[in-house]
């Protein structure tokens, strides 16, 4: 199972890579450009936060040990219609312990998201895979989820604010 997981941790980072490349050409000031909301470096922080909060989360309730609760098909319908709706061009706002990100230079954030994915893939790596199918992960709209499930949201997340990022380039004229 933790293959699977494996398989969809390379998602997300090639799904990272081809967003890096979409915004290769933009210049920094483009890229740190406020005038609609967001700046396409904030989305980025943004991201980053939020799967740096998720892994700080997964690590603390992982003490929990076999006293985490097991995933059942009510968590999986769950999260299967917030991906649903991660997917869809729907905005909405971001919970508010993460709805002010920080404007970085670009290196700088993609050097923070690098260290965080790091830290994502060493806690699956490490995670006992008796435990695969137990509660570690706690999205805001899918409620209580496993690891995998963890991993998947994280790639919904992303494929979400790519169309924030399409929108933020459009409306910049680029």
């Amino acid at each position: 199972m933790k293959e699977s997981i494996n398989k969809k941790l390379q998602r997300l980072n090639s799904e990272t890579e081809r967003i890096y490349e979409s915004i290769d050409k933009i210049p920094a000031e483009k890229l740190g450009d406020q005038s609609y909301g967001w700046s396409i470096i904030q989305v980025f922080s943004h991201l980053n936060d939020a799967e740096t909060a998720s892994l700080k989360y997964m690590q603390k309730k992982m003490q929990a040990g076999d006293k985490m609760n097991k995933s059942g098909v009510g968590n999986a319908i769950r999260m299967w219609l917030t991906n649903q709706a991660l997917r869809s061009p729907l905005k909405w706002g971001a919970p508010s312990y993460i709805s002010n990100p920080p404007a970085y230079e670009l290196e700088e954030i993609k050097s923070k998201w690098t260290e965080t994915r790091k830290g994502i893939q060493q806690f699956v790596d490490e995670y006992p895979e008796q435990w695969l199918n137990r509660l570690v992960y706690k999205h805001p709209m899918g409620g209580r989820q496993n690891l995998e499930r963890a991993v998947e949201s994280f790639i919904y997340h992303q494929i979400h604010h790519v169309h924030q990022i399409n929108r933020i380039k459009k409306q910049l004229g680029l």
